[in-house]
């Protein structure tokens, strides 16, 4: 039986999280919402989610603490994440990579674009 994948969100916008759920829900995704870092491990502990969608600009808990916290704990550490990010500066893509994220997602982003990426990141990390 075909088993729909969970995609988690942590960002601080709660916009940009009813638009990303609006988004991957249309197109057959289980979508978890967490508004801050703290609250995106605490779900993600839980959920263990297919994919954690993890934005880097966030008050208290950046996403680089939060990405750091999820590598390092073992409920979490094997779950893919991609950061989440208007931020595209090379040196951020890269201290992402470096701290364990699978891929960069640029905000703003085109729709139909996000569904793609995040099908094929979903595909790499399911082989």
């Amino acid at each position: 039986m075909f088993r729909k994948k969970v995609v988690l969100v942590i960002d601080d916008n709660p916009d940009l999280l009813d638009i990303v759920d609006a988004i991957l829900s249309n197109s057959g995704y289980i979508v978890a919402k967490a508004q801050s870092g703290e609250n995106g491990i605490q779900v993600a502990k839980g959920l263990h989610p297919d994919l954690i969608l993890l934005d880097i600009n966030m008050p208290r808990m950046d996403g680089w603490e939060v990405l750091s916290l999820l590598k390092g704990q073992d409920e979490t550490r094997t779950v893919p994440v991609a950061i989440f990010s208007v931020r595209t500066d090379l040196r951020d893509k890269m201290m992402g990579f470096q701290k364990g994220a699978i891929d960069y997602i640029s905000k703003p982003f085109q729709y139909n674009r996000l569904t793609e990426k995040i099908e094929k990141i979903l595909e790499r990390t399911s082989a």
